[in-house]
């Protein structure tokens, strides 16, 4: 019997921190977000994760090459980790 309670592990690539707080990435319309913490992130990952199981089938083709370019204006989701990283980015570079 196992004891100890780890629960799953993520590409790190899943998450993004922005000012707004963590947000976990997915595949659905809507990506997680934002929570105060990146362990709240996580769990709601496992949580979605649970919930959708079975009900998207992988494109092999989907592999993530590690860089990722992420353009807000066109962007399809409409709660996007991506495009709070990019506006904080954007806001960054305006006062810079």
């Amino acid at each position: 019997m196992r004891t100890d309670t780890a629960g799953p592990q993520f590409d790190p690539a899943r998450f993004v921190h922005t000012p707004f707080g963590w947000y976990a990435l997915t595949r659905e319309p809507s990506d997680l977000g934002p929570f105060p913490t990146k362990s709240q992130a996580s769990n709601a990952l496992v949580d979605h994760i649970r919930l959708h199981k079975g009900l998207n089938r992988r494109n092999p083709e989907d592999r993530y090459s590690g860089f990722t370019v992420h353009d807000p204006e066109n962007c399809a989701k409409n709660n996007c980790g991506r495009c709070a990283e990019a506006l904080a980015f954007a806001g960054f570079q305006a006062i810079a």
